[in-house]
């Protein structure tokens, strides 16, 4: 059983961070809808980590990110969590699925959600933004979830489809949530996809100073981690195991600096 105190510090960290990437026309930030939700209601955090203590927690981040945002709904007095992970088909053939389909209680609107918990690293002589998998791209998920993902409800045959499901989509919803890195000796803008006030953190080539790793299933909100989860390593010892890992590793330093420590040959040819 997961410990429900870690959780809700999860769901604090759910409420309290800022979106990750900008919310287009037409669109809703998801973050004010949740914290309606909690204001209205005392003790949905400490009852919704409850319920997810129950059940076994995803290896997968980004599916316990969606189950920490249907937690919050499914015990919202305000909210009801009318659909998940919706399949689209037509006849034998999969389209896809939304994310979530929420009506507010209060107006009787039901609103399409799609969410994402995102990191990318910061490229000053590409200005690309890889992600720690260098074919996950920030350019690429924004435009996906612009152009395609959220509009899915607004085509005629998937509307249709809804409508005789008993489905009338009335709004749109993303809600975002992450963290970019910067290179940690080059200065680079912030990418015109991201939120003004997103969070931040650097990467590495070379590891600046004695660090801790970060556990994956904590990526999202690294400040919990706790000094006995992990020991610290030194720079070299932790250079090593990232080359050998062939991959990025997020790190916090002991000046409690959040970042990504990259091996050599990273992010290869893709950017």
């Amino acid at each position: 059983m997961s410990d429900p105190a870690a959780l809700a510090g999860e769901l604090r960290w759910l409420l309290e961070a800022p979106a990750l990437l900008n919310t287009p026309a037409g669109v809703d930030d998801g973050g004010p809808w949740l914290a309606l939700a909690s204001a209205a209601q005392p003790g949905l955090i400490e009852t919704a980590a409850r319920a997810l203590a129950r059940q076994p927690r995803p290896r997968r981040l980004g599916v316990h990110f969606e189950n920490l945002v249907a937690a919050l709904i499914e015990h919202s007095e305000r909210f009801e969590l009318v659909a998940r992970n919706l399949p689209l088909r037509n006849g034998g053939q999969t389209l896809g699925e939304l994310d979530m389909l929420v009506r507010d209680r209060a107006s009787g609107e039901l609103a399409h959600w799609e969410l994402a918990v995102k990191f990318y690293l910061g490229l000053a002589d590409h200005g690309a933004w890889p992600g720690p998998n260098p074919a996950d791209q920030l350019a690429d998920k924004a435009r996906h979830l612009q152009q395609y993902q959220l509009k899915r409800t607004h085509e005629p045959l998937i509307a249709t489809q809804l409508a005789s499901a008993g489905y009338h989509v009335r709004r749109r919803v993303l809600l975002t949530r992450g963290r970019l890195f910067y290179p940690a000796h080059t200065t680079l803008l912030s990418p015109p996809q991201a939120y003004a006030d997103h969070q931040r953190g650097l990467w590495w080539r070379s590891a600046p100073r004695p660090a801790r790793l970060i556990p994956h299933d904590l990526w999202h909100c690294p400040e919990s981690l706790s000094d006995n989860q992990t020991p610290e390593l030194a720079a070299a010892a932790l250079a090593d195991y990232v080359e050998q890992q062939h991959r990025p590793m997020m790190i916090v330093t002991d000046q409690r600096r959040i970042g990504f420590l990259v091996p050599s040959h990273w992010p290869g040819s893709r950017t």
